[in-house]
């Protein structure tokens, strides 16, 4: 595709925007996805530091055996983590969906 559009006559930045962002695209979204997860599961990882949030019941319950605190921090975390990554992927398929039917 690169190659045809610099043999359409297409300038390098046309060619870019194009051609070669849109290609990239779905693959720019699945590292943001992965990025956004990690920085979730990091969220609650910063409670040791006293950042609070999910991390601090979950870290609570841990130290004090208590399995229902655990779980209250736990699945909210892991329902956010399902939904942004559902999210992502109904992002990218559309945008694979809308550059098929071009």
């Amino acid at each position: 595709m690169r190659e045809s559009s610099r043999g359409m006559g297409m300038s390098a930045p046309q060619r870019f925007f194009a051609v070669e962002v849109p290609l990239a695209l779905p693959v720019w979204l699945a590292g943001l996805c992965v990025v956004v997860v990690q920085t979730l599961g990091m969220a609650v990882i910063a409670a040791l530091i006293g950042a609070g949030g999910f991390g601090a019941i979950i870290f609570q319950g841990l130290l004090s055996s208590a399995l229902d605190l655990v779980l209250l921090g736990v699945i909210p975390v892991i329902a956010l983590a399902v939904a942004i990554d559902a999210l992502f992927r109904l992002l990218i398929s559309l945008r694979e969906r809308t550059h098929d039917s071009l």
